[in-house]
This record gives structure tokens, C-alpha cells and sequence, in this order.
């Protein structure tokens, strides 16, 4: 059965009309790749850069529809004719490209078994698991690789097995977290004003500066400690920086890495370019991104942690409004602000009744109606605007830069929405409800939230008083000493 996490995952890929163009797409893009690698050989048959089967990984593990028959074909398809195209016979290409499909599809089906926050590296052990699934499918498409380069090129299999491995396990761990930490499309409206936040706060450019300076200083020293230079500064890019970025940074270092050490251009101290020396070079690389990215891993689950906690704290667990301490927090703050821009109101919402309900119904129904009552609510405000649950059966809702008449409109939109609202109870019985509102302005309140919520609260006390299922507005002939008893 198809879980919940991935059927969101899927969700936010095109539908089934746009998928044969999203096929062709990935059959373009594995294409590509295999011809940049194909291209990057600096001797023999296995290049020094492979990132076709890491892209391919990455893009069936972001997005599962593709890995459908026509998604394996189009990317087997595009294998064969990248090297059929650059001279290799098509014997030669079907078994070294059925050692790169066997790769991918082991390392698909193990991705697919984690939960989608390890598959997106959001776990302090993701990186890990990362790191494991692709040495056991680097490992499986060696294993074919390497018979088949002994057969066809008369490779001693041992060295050819240890080629390929390195060269797929580097081209994993550089090439997939960019993939796995890329934030989902379904994320769009929650990643963006996070975003225009952190563009207004300014991004700190200092990590890659230094980034930048120690590349530069490994390739003016050289040796063979020069591939670690960046480490320091991209540990300090993971602290900094979000996860895709970081994922981002580290693959344009070790894939720069790794062509400056295969063209000759990063010197490492010996005399000759051997197979050996590509080998360490390849495994240094690997170990080297896996501190920073795991590093960056677990910031984002301390984020994550930290966000849970807030929320927990900041929100009512029932009704999920803001609590009683944080939308006094909140509300402080948002009147110092927009007190100066234009009107703020605030309403005092009370559901009419509610001990009856509970008396005659039992808690579990009245902790329904809250639910209820509260996403109405939610739903008939903007998002600048505050709700919260002062506590029992009252909320307080506070607007921003509305006219008089646009709060009267919210407020009678509240009220018609809670009116039609059919609660279903456990014995089957359909409970409706009403709520009376209170409302006062901030200029009528002396420019202080205690003494708008006051009186606020005074109008509903006289709505309240009225007969329920009302509105009263603070000043139509409601005095500070004119609350009514007997809520």
C-alpha cells in the first residue's frame, strides 16, 4: 500500500498527460551526462567522471512516477546510444550499461524502503544511509563492470572491480544529496517566504569566500593533502547555509576536484597520472564530503526539532490557535507595528452554550466543537491576521489594516460559517452551534492591546446579553463600565 508520505511526494509531480515528455526529458538527461562523462575520460575505458547514474538515481528517488517501464527504457535507451555514438561497439555497450541500469535499479529499491525524510536527508543518520545504499549499488554494478572490462578490454578484474566502485561510489555521494536535499515542489509556498526573509536579512557571503580562497590554495600548493583544504570552510558553509545549498557547494568542489587531479591541473606530488592515484584521489573525495553533509544533515533536524517544540509550545495541541502566551506575544508586537499604518481590531469570540454541550454531550463532543469552531475560524481569516484560544470555549482574533465595515463583513462571515457547520458526534447525532463576537478598535482603546481585548471583551459580555448568536461593536452604546453579567 502507498503511504502517505509518498503519495504527497508524488503528488507534486506532473501529471499522467505531461509524464511521456518528463520521460523524454530523462532520457535527454541521462544522456547528457553519460557524454560528459564519456568526454572525461583520461585514459582507458572508465571515466573519471560518471555522474549519469547518480543523476538517474536522484531523479527516479525524487520522483517515483517516473520509474515506470517507459522510464527504465528511455534511460537504458539513452545509455546505449551515448556510446554508441562515441565509438564503443554495441556488444561493449549493452553489458557495460546493463552494470550501470542493475546499479541504479539496486540502489532505487533500497532508497525507496527509507522513510522521505531520510530519503531527503533530514535525519542525523540520512547521510549515513546514503553513503551505504550507494556502496552496495556502486558495488552491484561493479561487479558486472568489472567482468565485462576484463573480458572485452583484458583488464585484470581486480583492478577493474576497484575502478568502477570508487568511480560510482564518488559520483553518488557528490551528485545524489543535490537531488535528495532539493526542497519538493509541493514545498513552494512554505519554502518562498522563508525565503524572501532570508534575502531581506541578507545572506552571509563570508563561507564562500573562503570556500573559494582554499580551492585557490590547494591548487597553488598542491600535494597530496590539497584535496582537504576546503574541508574547514565547508563545514562553515554547513553551519550557514540550508542543506541544498550546502549539497550544491559541495558537488561544484568535488566535481571540480575531481577533474583538476584527472587533467593534471591540482598536482599531487607524483611524477605520473596512474590509476592508483585517481583511485585514492576518488575515495579521499568521498570521505570528505561526508562530513559536511552530514553536518548539514543534522542541523536541519535540530531545525526541525526546534520548529516542533515551538510549535508545541506556541499553539494550542487542540484547536492548533495560537496559545494564550504566544498570541498576547504576537498580538504586542503586531499592534506596535500597524498601529501607525492603519486601524487594528480585535474580536472576542465565545461559543454560545458550551457547558451545556459539554454537560449534555460529554467532553470528547465539546473538544470536537472546538476543532471545528477553530479551523472555521482559520479559514475566514487572512494569513497576517492572529487568532487565539484565551482559553475554554474563547478566542481572540486580532485584524490589521481593515476598514470598519471590512471587520464587521469578517465578522459576520465567522458567525454564518459556525451557524452552518453539522458537527457528527460518536453516536451519530449532528450538533450545531453559534458564538457571539465582541469587537473593539485600537484608537478607542487608548493604542494598548490589554485595553483592546477589554474591550473587546465588554461588547461580547453585551452580545452575550442580547440573546447570542450576535455582534456587538465596543462604543455603540457600550460604556467601559457597560458589560453585561450573566454570560
Amino acid at each position: 500500500m502507498q503511504t502517505f508520505e509518498n503519495s504527497v511526494e508524488q503528488s507534486a509531480f506532473p501529471r499522467s498527460s505531461f509524464q511521456p515528455l518528463w520521460i523524454v526529458g530523462l532520457g535527454l538527461t541521462v544522456f547528457a551526462a553519460c557524454l560528459l562523462g564519456i568526454f572525461s575520460r583520461p585514459f582507458g575505458m572508465l571515466a573519471s567522471v560518471w555522474p549519469a547514474n547518480a543523476i538517474l538515481l536522484g531523479v527516479l528517488v525524487r520522483h517515483p512516477l517516473l520509474a515506470s517501464p517507459a522510464g527504465w527504457v528511455s534511460a537504458a535507451a539513452a545509455y546505449l546510444l551515448a556510446d554508441l555514438l562515441t565509438g564503443a561497439s554495441l556488444g561493449a555497450a549493452v553489458v557495460l550499461n546493463a552494470a550501470n541500469m542493475t546499479g541504479v535499479s539496486v540502489g532505487y529499491l533500497l532508497f525507496m524502503r527509507l522513510s522521505t525524510e531520510h530519503r531527503h536527508l533530514r535525519r542525523p543518520l540520512a547521510v549515513l544511509y546514503m553513503f551505504s545504499i550507494s556502496a552496495i549499488a556502486g558495488a552491484s554494478a561493479s561487479v558486472i563492470g568489472s567482468i565485462v572490462v576484463t573480458q572485452y578490454f583484458g583488464e585484470p578484474i581486480a583492478r577493474a572491480f576497484v575502478a568502477w566502485l570508487t568511480t560510482e561510489l564518488v559520483n553518488y555521494v557528490v551528485i545524489l544529496p543535490v537531488f535528495l536535499a532539493m526542497p519538493p515542489l509541493s514545498d513552494r509556498e512554505r519554502v518562498a517566504p522563508a525565503a524572501s526573509t532570508t534575502a531581506a536579512a541578507g545572506i552571509n557571503p563570508w563561507p564562500i569566500i573562503s570556500l573559494v580562497m582554499s580551492c585557490v590554495a590547494a591548487l597553488l600548493v598542491g600535494g597530496p593533502g590539497a584535496i582537504a583544504f576546503p574541508v574547514p570552510s565547508l563545514l562553515w558553509c554547513a553551519l550557514t547555509y540550508r542543506l541544498f545549498a550546502v549539497a550544491v557547494l559541495m558537488a561544484i568542489v568535488c566535481m571540480l576536484a575531481q577533474v583538476a587531479v584527472a587533467s593534471g591541473i591540482l598536482h599531487l606530488g607524483v611524477n605520473r597520472l596512474a590509476e592508483a592515484t585517481l583511485t585514492s584521489t576518488r575515495l579521499g573525495i568521498t570521505l570528505l564530503a561526508l562530513g559536511p553533509l552530514t553536518v548539514a544533515s543534522i542541523d536541519v533536524a535540530r531545525r526541525s526539532l526546534i520548529a516542533r517544540l515551538s510549535h508545541a509550545v506556541d499553539y494550542d495541541f487542540l484547536t492548533q490557535c495560537l496559545a494564550r502566551a504566544a498570541f498576547m506575544a504576537r498580538a504586542s508586537t503586531l499592534v506596535e507595528t500597524e498601529k501607525r499604518k492603519g486601524p487594528v481590531f480585535a474580536m472576542m469570540l465565545d461559543i454560545d452554550r458550551f457547558k451545556v454541550i459539554n454537560d449534555t454531550h460529554g467532553h470528547a463532543a465539546g473538544d470536537h466543537v472546538l476543532q471545528a469552531v477553530a479551523l472555521t475560524i482559520r479559514l475566514a481569516l487572512r494569513s497576517g491576521d492572529l487568532i487565539g484560544r484565551l482559553g475554554g470555549e474563547e478566542f481572540a482574533i486580532l485584524l490589521v489594516r481593515q476598514t470598519p465595515m471590512e471587520a464587521a463583513r469578517v465578522a459576520e462571515r465567522v458567525l454564518t460559517a459556525i451557524r452552518a457547520l453539522g458537527i457528527d458526534l460518536e453516536n451519530g447525532e449532528k450538533l450545531s452551534v453559534t458564538a457571539s463576537i465582541g469587537i473593539a478598535d485600537l484608537l478607542s482603546a487608548g493604542s494598548r492591546l490589554d485595553g483592546l481585548l477589554s474591550q473587546a471583551d465588554k461588547a461580547l459580555y453585551a452580545a452575550k446579553a442580547d440573546g447570542r448568536d450576535r455582534i456587538r461593536v465596543f462604543g455603540n452604546g457600550i460604556s467601559e463600565t457597560g458589560a453585561v453579567a450573566g454570560r
